[in-house]
């Protein structure tokens, strides 16, 4: 099989940029769009089709081993058959038929771009996308253009805190010159998304590729570190805790596995070290829920998400088995998302959890087969991990943490045109052909 040429990473790149949402936030109008959020915007709709028709007829050209890919992705497969039969017990079966079909568009070019792009290969892409949303994002914050769902202003903590907090993010301001460089107050940058978060998260994320382009390629080093310095300055404008604590999961499992791959004899003990201390951890949080979020700062609703959380649950009861069907629950002012909106006293869009979310769409069928799925495979992160393929080894098992990680305060994991969702299958089923027989033999 040859290499992508510079078409096909040309293709990688506009369909990965567009996943995560860029340049939707130029058609937002006081925080909301400009156009029904369940029709769609009727250009991107044309521009995604076109993608995915390029992506089959590439996909078709390099068809060797899509056979033996498709039966290592199983759980995907099931997890689509479930979307497509919620079809049949959706209140608002046109919603989640034309959203059922793009998740499966969606799913497949995952399943392209694995058989086409080795982990190496996916984190020099992954790094060019990522410089193109830093220089792209620094524009926009610089011009201000685009509008944010969440715009607000408030003290320059480099996270956003409210009223008289003394958390440690407090405390860095008090120690730390942010004051006099920045002012006392500030809008949080969003860059090309629609949400600060976004860009929080997505610039947690370039540290971590660009590290590990640092390590995997030592002549890229120095440019590594200039690009992930100023994914920080994004994230740290962004004041996205989401983001923060993806990018501190990230950096703790780094080290974690560093010291297990350099002390393997320790290994046992190194991870019932650490599952202790978690252990430890989690019983303190869940005893003292109150210091624990005053201690990032934030109050003990996560600034309103138990109370969403709560809400959901209790009307996710009506359906728990099946769900509602595949993105029928949040309609606006229709359907059962009403009750939790005036519940809320805001126009709340999601569950703001992405596990509750399948459970919503799809009931306990849904969200067992994601996780069937997730442990499988991370499972096969690990044992690839173990295997010692350099600094590749760490990017498939700390890929998957940081997704484990942001979907508890993010609700797009299982969604149709997300970039977190094709990289998941994209790093899933490469984990697959990477520790099952040689891509050849997948061609049988």
């Amino acid at each position: 099989m040859s290499a992508p040429g510079k078409m096909e990473k040309g293709l990688a790149i506009v369909v990965l940029l567009l996943s995560t949402g860029a340049f939707l936030n130029l058609f937002l109008k006081h925080g909301k769009f400009t156009f029904e959020s369940q029709a769609g915007l009727p250009f991107m709709q044309f521009i995604w089709s076109s993608l995915y028709l390029i992506v089959l007829v590439f996909l078709v050209k390099e068809a060797r081993g899509f056979g033996g890919l498709l039966v290592r992705g199983w759980p995907f497969l099931l997890l689509l058959g479930i979307c497509l039969l919620s079809i049949i017990w959706s209140e608002a079966k046109g919603l989640t038929a034309r959203r059922s079909v793009a998740l499966v568009a969606t799913t497949f070019t995952g399943f392209y771009l694995a058989l086409r792009y080795p982990f190496n290969e996916q984190l020099k892409l992954l790094a060019a996308l990522s410089k193109i949303c830093i220089v792209l994002s620094l524009i926009f914050g610089v011009l201000h253009l685009g509008t944010a769902v969440d715009s607000r202003s408030g003290p320059m903590f480099g996270l956003y805190i409210q009223g008289n907090s003394r958390g440690i993010l407090s405390f860095l301001f008090d120690v730390l010159p942010i004051e006099f460089v920045f002012g006392r107050l500030y809008e949080p940058w969003y860059g090309i998304f629609t949400q600060r978060n976004t860009l929080g998260i997505m610039m947690a994320f370039a540290i971590f590729v660009f590290y590990l382009r640092s390590r995997s390629d030592p002549e890229e080093k120095w440019s590594a570190y200039l690009w992930a310095s100023l994914s920080f300055l994004l994230l740290f404008l962004s004041g996205s805790l989401t983001g923060f604590l993806g990018l501190w999961a990230v950096m703790v499992g780094g080290v974690l596995l560093g010291n297990i791959r350099r002390h393997r004899r320790w290994a046992r003990r190194i991870l019932l070290a650490t599952a202790v201390m978690a252990g430890v951890g989690v019983y303190y949080a869940a005893g003292h829920p109150a210091s624990v979020t005053s201690f990032f700062d934030r109050d003990v609703t996560l600034t309103g998400r138990t109370t969403i959380w709560g809400a959901s649950l209790l009307l996710g009861m009506n359906h728990p088995w099946i769900g509602h069907g595949f993105n029928a629950f949040w309609l606006g002012d229709e359907g059962p998302s009403s009750q939790i909106r005036k519940l809320a006293g805001w126009d709340v869009p999601s569950a703001h959890n992405g596990y509750l979310e399948i459970w919503l769409d799809l009931g306990l069928c849904g969200l067992a087969a994601f996780f069937l799925g997730l442990a499988r495979y991370f499972g096969e992160s690990i044992r690839y991990f173990l295997r010692g393929e350099g600094w590749e080894g760490f990017w498939p098992v700390l890929f998957l943490a940081f997704l484990i990680l942001i979907n508890l305060a993010q609700s797009a994991l299982v969604s149709p045109n997300y970039f977190f969702w094709i990289l998941y299958v994209v790093v899933c089923l490469r984990l697959s052909m990477a520790n099952g027989e040689p891509t050849e033999e997948l061609a049988g």
